[in-house]
């Protein structure tokens, strides 16, 4: 009963909500459907976090009514977003009576969330899902185009393009003429132990495109068991790591907007290279042991964190590059927030 009353309570402000100063746009989503919506888009509800930041990027965060648990909970970084827009815990378990209640013009999920069963339960409603997947770093350009003709926006688009690209031809340009044989082997980890990223995720994307090698970048999930995981945390035994002997580690945690303290980089790392066999690894005797926060390396689809990568993989070639001012940037530009520094971290460093 209380989804047909706000069934008719929405299609009674579809009736009357002057769209006068609207325009259709067919486009594709994501997974290749077929969409025309009304633009600029006046009131959406975003589930991923880096979806938001392209919205708030864009369009600013007036147009969103609605977020999934991460921008919920983190004040600091969403300032404007209030507990009555908790759209949902997360891009796998909407709460549909809340996105109803929004009467929004669409809703955002990535393609790896629950939108199949979103887009049949919301367009009984007349509610779009749009498929976006903002961390694919590979799609950055033409995730943001699309947002800017979405949201009325393509100045502040093409900005926000002309950023990525700047750093995307860089990295491009000084990692064109390294040969295959001598880039660096990367082992990359996320929050749990042992669980590593594969091909099919932004971040082994963004691994590549820093100029390393995903020492598991040859995994293919499709013949693998499924409880070991998936693209964005696949399980591996220790002997697996050791026998792939990575040049260079790198430590993805936490998720978190205010950076990590020296101490907790501290014990993450030296916990990391104290496991049983890591004292082997030529990246635990060389001190290439990483502790890079989530933020950091999601900056920009991803970018920011590519850059960080190629920074300490080669210094030489990236001597004039400073990742925290890029980051600064990103930040204060355009997420229109603090950029606090401090988050990433080294073991050599540590050491000292």
């Amino acid at each position: 009963m209380r989804l047909l009353f706000l069934l008719i309570l929405l299609t009674w402000a579809t009736l009357t909500y002057a769209q006068t100063d609207r325009h259709s746009l067919t486009f594709r989503d994501d997974v290749g459907r077929e969409l025309t919506l009304r633009t600029p888009l006046k009131r959406v509800v975003v589930f991923n976090r880096y979806t938001t930041e392209f919205v708030r990027a864009v369009a600013g965060m007036q147009p969103v009514v609605g977020v999934d648990i991460d921008s919920a909970r983190s004040r600091s970084y969403w300032p404007t977003v209030t507990p009555s827009m908790l759209a949902g815990q997360g891009q796998t378990s909407p709460n549909y009576e809340a996105i109803v209640a929004m009467q929004p013009d669409a809703v955002f999920f990535p393609r790896n969330s629950d939108w199949q069963k979103a887009a049949t339960v919301l367009g009984r409603f007349g509610i779009p899902v749009v498929v976006v997947t903002a961390w694919d770093v590979l799609k950055h350009e033409e995730n943001v185009t699309l947002f800017g003709q979405l949201f009325g926006q393509p100045q502040r688009a093409a900005k926000l393009n002309a950023f990525y690209r700047r750093y995307r031809d860089l990295l491009a340009q000084r990692l064109q003429n390294l040969p295959m044989a001598q880039r660096k082997r990367v082992y990359i980890e996320e929050v749990g132990a042992y669980k590593t990223l594969l091909k099919g995720s932004g971040w082994h994307d963004m691994v590549e495109i820093g100029g390393g090698i995903n020492v598991f970048g040859d995994v293919r999930i499709l013949n693998q068991s499924s409880a070991r995981g998936s693209v964005q945390g696949f399980s591996i035994d220790p002997e697996e790591i050791i026998a792939r002997r990575p040049d260079v580690i790198v430590k993805l945690e936490p998720g978190q907007y205010e950076p990590h303290s020296r101490a907790f980089s501290s014990q993450v790392l030296e916990a990391l290279a104290a496991r049983p066999g890591f004292d082997r690894l030529p990246a635990v005797r060389n001190g290439q042991v990483y502790h890079i926060s989530y933020y950091l390396a999601g900056g920009c689809s991803k970018i920011i964190g590519a850059l960080q990568i190629a920074k300490w993989l080669y210094p030489d070639r990236f001597r004039d590059i400073d990742p925290d001012r890029v980051m600064r940037t990103w930040l204060e530009d355009f997420q229109q927030v603090p950029a606090p520094g401090g988050y990433t971290a080294s073991l050599a460093e540590l050491r000292k």
